[in-house]
């Protein structure tokens, strides 16, 4: 009986000391996603009408450590501009909906006190434009740089 119960013991040790191991505290996930197919679409009553939407070559990386996750996309042959305005249009970042319409030319902070979000931080610097979500609980930052022909898009939500 004491064997037995040893042994149990000992492969209880083991199992949990490999679980421990497979816990992501300060591990970093790197995730790479490649770029958004082209969507074409057609109504059956008109034959030759089509919706093309340019398609935008992106690479991402994903990392969190602890309390933070950062998004990182290259967008290829693209201006800032736009990849804000693809920013807005596809939700990438919690209320998206409420940045301004275009991108300003000089730093601006817009007040929101409005579902747990305080306030909307831009500032604006040549080629490139941070944009600071301030939450009741966190910060998020979205970060637009121009890279000659291509931009670097940094999402970073941070927990208080």
């Amino acid at each position: 009986m004491k064997k037995i119960s040893l042994v149990c013991l000992g492969l209880f040790i083991f199992t949990a000391c490999k679980n421990e191991s497979k816990k992501t505290g300060h591990e970093t996930v790197i995730t790479k996603k490649d770029s958004v197919p082209a969507q074409t679409t057609t109504t059956e009553n008109r034959p030759a009408a089509e919706t093309k939407e340019i398609p935008v070559l992106k690479e991402c990386t994903e990392k969190q450590i602890e309390y933070e996750t950062e998004q990182e996309c290259i967008f290829k042959n693209i201006s800032i501009d736009k990849v804000y305005q693809r920013t807005i249009k596809d939700k990438d970042i919690e209320k998206a909906e409420l940045l301004l319409a275009d991108l300003p030319e000089k730093s601006v902070t817009k007040d929101i006190n409005n579902d747990g979000l305080i306030s909307i931080t831009y500032t604006v610097a040549p080629k490139k434009t941070d944009i600071e979500f301030q939450f009741e609980g966190g910060v998020t930052t979205l970060s637009l740089e121009q890279l000659d022909k291509d931009v670097k898009r940094i999402i970073i939500h941070s927990a208080d």
